[in-house]
């Protein structure tokens, strides 16, 4: 690790310069599957992401069923309770 001096200016102005990291894309799809009440299926996408999104979609509570070979998931809202 190396840390080096900066002048209060030049942090503010690198900060300025740098927005903060942008909104994820899993974050988007649980904000629309939870606003509208909508499955939604998701194609395309490598292992990894797959695997990246059920763990995200688990954590929110949402439903889903991961296709590893096929690279999609298809995402639900979550079940009422009864």
């Amino acid at each position: 690790m190396k840390i080096s001096k900066k002048s209060a200016a030049e942090v503010e102005k690198e900060y300025a310069e740098n927005p903060p990291r942008a909104k994820g894309q899993w974050n988007d799809i649980v904000e629309r599957v939870k606003k509208s009440g909508q499955a939604v299926e998701v194609t395309d996408l490598t292992k990894g992401q797959v695997a990246a999104a059920t763990r995200k979609f688990k954590e929110v509570g949402l439903r889903y069923r991961a296709f590893y070979k096929d690279g999609k998931v298809l995402v639900l809202p979550a079940e009422g309770k009864k």
